[in-house]
């Protein structure tokens, strides 16, 4: 019988847009040129969810979701509907995982 748990998951979503790009910054990330497409931006990002924990079910199967991290770029540009609905598919998309 094994005891061994498997670690916790974290889960790192990018919001790539700012203001303006910091002449330090290295990160992936754009200076907002008009509006943000969010809606169509949460839903990619909502089924690339999807297609992750399909194709890595072996992995991911009963191990914690313990954290999101939305980093970017500047989250705070996406409406908080839309951070809400990005959570809540998160939620939803992970539904197997012991939370």
């Amino acid at each position: 019988m094994s005891t061994l748990v498997p670690p916790p998951l974290g889960l790192y979503i990018h919001i790539p847009w700012c203001v303006q790009k910091c002449p330090y910054c290295d990160f992936n990330s754009h200076a907002l040129k008009g509006d943000i497409p969010e809606q169509l931006y949460i839903d990619a990002l909502l089924e690339d969810l999807a297609t992750d924990i399909e194709k890595y079910s072996d992995s991911v199967q009963n191990r914690e979701l313990t954290s999101i991290f939305i980093g970017g770029g500047t989250p705070s540009l996406i409406s908080e509907g839309e951070i809400a609905r990005l959570l809540k598919g998160s939620k939803q998309e992970s539904h197997f995982l012991t939370t």
